[in-house]
């Protein structure tokens, strides 16, 4: 029986569909470039030196007064930055006590620094709701310039920085910590030491990227 003319054609046409369709699987199967980082900050202005981010002061929130990073030199200070309307920054607030408690009588220091475009006010309303053991302080528009002035940049929150007793930055995280990555930090800032090779935990002044809901 001899074959249609037409076969080659519609061969080529099969073969043409094909690849279109193999084409298609490819590009649904691509990973899909992350979304953008969620409360994200305004860019920061020109950087403090680290001498002028430690003596910035802030109003605190819990008690009146200000503060200064540098009035807890002498402690490892692991300062987040935060906001109420972060999310991840609320899931974050009980972990922070907890280490708080756990870690004071070795020296650790956590400080809270409120990023909110709100009023003091509104922030302290929304503290009364938390039970919070460490010291919290209002921010200002400085914050982006502060961190730009630790070596960071305050791309989004929530937002750490692990300094150590001098009030030298040794691990700056970016996004939510969670307990494996909190009790990584806290022991770097503890033992005062650069982490060690194939550490979770980022050198100073390199972020580590962490997921944020």
């Amino acid at each position: 029986m001899q074959a249609p003319r037409h076969a080659p054609l519609i061969v080529l046409l099969l073969v043409a569909a094909g690849a279109a369709g193999f084409g298609v699987y490819q590009w649904m199967a691509a990973p899909v470039p992350p979304a953008p980082a969620q409360g994200a900050m305004p860019p920061a202005g020109k950087a403090m030196t680290a001498d002028e981010a430690l003596t910035l002061k802030f109003d605190s929130l819990d008690g009146p007064g200000s503060h200064t990073l540098a009035d807890f030199k002498g402690k490892t200070v692991l300062v987040n930055y935060w906001a109420t309307w972060c999310q991840p920054c609320r899931q974050e607030i009980p972990l922070l006590v907890k280490l708080q408690a756990q870690y004071a009588a070795q020296g650790l220091q956590v400080v809270g620094i409120a990023t909110d475009e709100t009023s003091e006010k509104d922030v302290k309303a929304f503290l009364t709701r938390m039970v919070v053991n460490y010291p919290m302080l209002m921010g200002t528009d400085d914050v982006g310039s502060m961190v730009a002035g630790f070596g960071g940049s305050l791309i989004g929150l929530p937002y750490t920085l692990m300094l150590d007793k001098d009030g030298k930055v040794l691990a700056i995280h970016a996004g939510e910590l969670h307990p494996d990555e909190a009790q990584a930090l806290i022991q770097q800032g503890l033992a005062d030491k650069a982490p060690a090779a194939g550490s979770n935990v980022a050198p100073p002044a390199v972020t580590v990227a962490s997921t944020t809901h």
